[in-house]
């Protein structure tokens, strides 16, 4: 078993193990509700008269942090952050052995909603933007003018999962498109915080200071400040909303740490949040806020 932590589809961190298989990849979160399966390598393609698998696990980086070493592996549409790898490194280098197993095709993602049933797609939107996860997120951000509906045609042409529009104040979500009611929630606290990028450029200027870029050049936000900014303050947001319970203050620390580590700014933001009067209440937030538990 690898200790580590898994983000799946670009989403917040999971603390929990991976175990290499010849079938496969298995994680399972620390908690036992999460079990995934990742493949090892791709199926057999053949072009240009020879044949090729792609592999389905890479080191995306390597970093030291706190004086040891931190590995970050690619694993089909995820990635798993760990201090010991172990055989992780070697299946990463694509060893001969690995075109020994057997053939499986890549296991296609299923969505919350038909991509075709925009009445469906309306009202998961409607039943996400109305409850209390909505109400915490405009707390924060506050409400658009505008009804919050679904990404039109030019937006879904252009693989928006999610739209906000500063000079109509209108944002818009794609479920058809997400395979999670955990991704749905990511997007709509990405997308506010676009709001709030609008709205205070100054206090995103003064607060961005000295935040290093994203390192995986894959993961979304890399290259983009305005999306890297937005993805740190979803992430902030679901640190908060994750520790919200009694937890010892170290450990919650330690989680920020693997936030940040994948999107940096998550700690600048979640310590910005954390003086919200939404998290006056907060088991972190005097931690957060001056660094003392006590």
């Amino acid at each position: 078993m690898i200790d580590g932590y898994l983000s799946p589809r670009g989403l917040p961190p999971l603390p929990g193990q991976v175990l290499v298989t010849d079938t496969g990849l298995v994680f399972h979160s620390i908690d036992n509700r999460i079990r995934t399966t990742f493949p090892l390598i791709g199926p057999v393609r053949q072009s240009e008269g020879r044949q090729w698998r792609a592999p389905a696990v890479s080191l995306a980086f390597a970093t030291e942090s706190e004086g040891a070493m931190v590995y970050v592996f690619r694993m089909d549409g995820a990635v798993f952050e760990t201090r010991l790898p172990g055989p992780l490194l070697e299946v990463a280098g694509h060893p001969a052995w690995l075109d020994s197993l057997v053939s499986r095709e890549w296991t296609l993602d299923g969505s919350l909603v038909n991509p075709n049933d925009s009445a469906a797609a309306s009202r998961v939107v409607h039943a996400l933007t109305e409850g209390v996860f909505a109400d915490s997120l405009y707390s924060l951000f506050g409400r658009p003018s505008r009804p919050i509906g679904l990404v039109g045609e030019r937006g879904r042409g252009a693989g928006r999962i999610g739209e906000y529009v500063g000079s109509r104040d209108s944002l818009s979500l794609d479920p058809g498109r997400m395979g999670s009611e955990a991704q749905l929630r990511h997007a709509f606290a990405h997308e506010l915080a676009h709001r709030w990028q609008a709205r205070a450029p100054g206090q995103f200027a003064i607060l961005w200071q000295g935040v290093p870029p994203i390192q995986d050049p894959r993961r979304y936000g890399h290259e983009s400040v305005a999306e890297h900014q937005a993805e740190a303050v979803a992430f902030a947001f679901h640190f908060l909303q994750t520790t919200a319970t009694a937890e010892p203050a170290g450990r919650s620390a330690e989680l920020l740490d693997h936030y940040e580590l994948l999107v940096p700014g998550t700690s600048v933001m979640a310590r910005y949040l954390a003086l919200q009067p939404l998290y006056h209440r907060h088991p972190l937030r005097r931690l957060l806020t001056t660094g003392r538990v006590d």
